[in-house]
């Protein structure tokens, strides 16, 4: 059965883009090197639902739910914000920046989707959805030391990086992941316009 590796998200304005990218370059000259895989920017989305392999006569169904969720939404705008990593700053896996501003409406939109998705199948996550930014992953084997120095940094530059940039949202879109041996590759193959938008 041939199925579409895919997520759900909202993707990113090249002003935000361009100010991650700032971010990144700022955190590479002070964090250890070859410690992080950084996130090309052009990858960088905020996930609403990551679906993994979806059958392909069920991509059109999550097409349509995305479309039908996103036409009942009103624009809204978030902020990205300050600087964080999973699971905590003593053992960082997952570099993010946060998520600010009217969460409300966004933490809405999850719900929706994900009611919409579980009445065709899907499995929300067991876990409380917590919006963020990738911006980079911890590399395997990385010495005791440069992950102490990480953990160290990130609590520090959390105290120096705050408001990041507004980021209007007016759409969702239904994107599919293909993995390369050089990173993913992300197409995204249908949006949910907002109302207006």
């Amino acid at each position: 059965m041939t199925t579409i590796r895919s997520f759900i998200a909202i993707e990113l304005s090249d002003e935000a883009r361009s100010v991650l990218t700032d971010l990144q370059n700022r955190l590479k000259a002070v964090v250890p090197p070859k410690t992080v895989r950084w996130t090309a920017p052009d990858n960088i989305h905020l996930t609403l639902h990551f679906l993994g392999d979806v059958a392909l006569n069920d991509v059109e169904q999550v097409g349509d739910i995305v479309r039908v969720v996103g036409s009942n939404c009103q624009p809204f705008t978030l902020t990205l914000t300050g600087l964080g990593c999973f699971p905590n700053s003593r053992r960082p896996r997952i570099l993010w920046a946060g998520i600010g501003g009217k969460t409300k409406p966004l933490l809405a939109l999850h719900r929706n989707l994900s009611e919409q998705l579980n009445m065709i199948g899907f499995i929300p996550e067991a876990r409380a959805y917590s919006p963020h930014l990738t911006i980079g992953r911890v590399r395997n084997g990385v010495p005791r030391r440069h992950l102490t120095q990480l953990g160290e940094m990130l609590d520090q530059e959390k105290l120096v990086i705050g408001e990041l940039v507004a980021l209007k949202v007016n759409q969702i879109s239904l994107i599919k992941s293909e993995l390369k041996p050089a990173g993913a590759v992300y197409t995204s193959l249908t949006h949910g316009k907002f109302q207006g938008s």
